[in-house]
């Protein structure tokens, strides 16, 4: 990856907004609070600002208010900026109501990700690493390519974030020896890895906590056992007293049982069905992610699919049942 290039896109501007996809994760948050401190280091005048609200989990990230929902006031400093850095997005439309502006008024753009590119790749400039296990990855390879020096205790904060959660706490196969040199550095600047863990993973409300025994009620499996599957909808969480991100990781956690190969959640959305897949490592999810309409990494995917929830769910569980049981018969030993 060409570090120099960004480095002299950023050094020529000074007005930058930093965004990143709907709903933001660990990633994503994590590492444009880092870019919003190395920023801010460099002197310009910067922001952070999404389509979507902060999730609560993340909430001690911005105990400083420098995230930003997308409202007025932000949508002016999009507009008048001279460019926009955007992080850990494969589909420039999942950038929300934040991808008009950017087409509305022609802003230079620089997409740093680790997701494949898909036919929604309109950003001026694009940097992608898929071997990288998160954007947090990416940018501790940035910095430490232009001057290591510039990490300080906010930066390695963010960093440390992204690659927690977009490995499953160093779990995943996607886990890299960069990842702990990572954790490394957080541990030598004294961040408390132990409080962050706390907050981003044993802070479960009990809203969270109903609709997962809720959930696990109704679990289904298919394919011998190697496939569990669930469905969420709106009257559930709202059952419960809860919200949209009471769900987060569920198809992780589901995906833990033993046998289980594949996960998947069906989120009905009411003429929309939104799905998330995880795999161990044996059934690449994001083969069917991406015939969905989605895509995503090969055991961590998603996809937003229009139509009748009964219809997308027997097509969606006709293709994974295919597809496990056609691999299946190929790699009989």
């Amino acid at each position: 990856m060409d570090y120099k290039k960004i480095q002299s896109i950023i050094a020529e501007k000074n007005k930058i907004f930093i965004s990143s996809h709907i709903n933001p994760d660990g990633d994503s948050l994590g590492s444009a609070l880092a870019v919003y401190h190395y920023l801010t280091k460099l002197g310009k005048d910067c922001r952070i600002i999404n389509h979507s609200p902060v999730p609560e989990t993340y909430s001690f990230l911005n105990e400083d208010k420098i995230f930003h929902e997308l409202d007025g006031d932000s949508s002016g400093f999009i507009k008048n900026a001279d460019l926009g850095i955007i992080l850990d997005i494969g589909d420039f439309y999942r950038l929300g109501d934040i991808a008009y502006i950017i087409e509305d008024h022609s802003i230079e753009t620089v997409s740093i990700d680790h997701h494949p590119q898909s036919d929604n790749d309109f950003f001026t400039n694009t940097f992608i690493d898929l071997e990288a296990c998160s954007v947090g990855e990416i940018l501790y390879s940035y910095f430490c390519d232009i001057d290591k020096t510039t990490i300080d205790k906010d930066i390695i904060l963010g960093l440390y974030i992204a690659v927690l959660t977009d490995t499953g706490s160093f779990r995943h196969s996607n886990t890299t020896e960069m990842s702990h040199k990572i954790a490394v550095d957080a541990i030598n600047l004294e961040l408390d890895i132990a409080k962050i863990y706390q907050k981003i993973y044993e802070s479960s409300s009990v809203s969270r906590i109903k609709l997962l025994g809720n959930v696990i009620q109704n679990l289904n499996f298919d394919c011998n056992g190697q496939l569990a599957w669930f469905a969420i909808n709106e009257d559930m969480v709202k059952e419960v007293n809860g919200s949209n991100q009471d769900f987060d990781g569920f198809a992780d956690f589901f995906r833990s049982i033993k046998g289980v190969e594949v996960s998947m959640m069906l989120y009905d959305l009411k003429g929309k069905v939104r799905l998330s897949f995880r795999s161990k490592g044996k059934y690449k999810v994001s083969e069917i992610a991406k015939k969905m309409g989605g895509g995503g990494h090969p055991f961590a995917a998603a996809a937003l699919v229009e139509g009748e929830f009964s219809q997308v769910k027997s097509n969606v569980l006709n293709m994974l049942s295919t597809y496990i049981n056609k691999y299946d018969e190929n790699n009989i030993s």
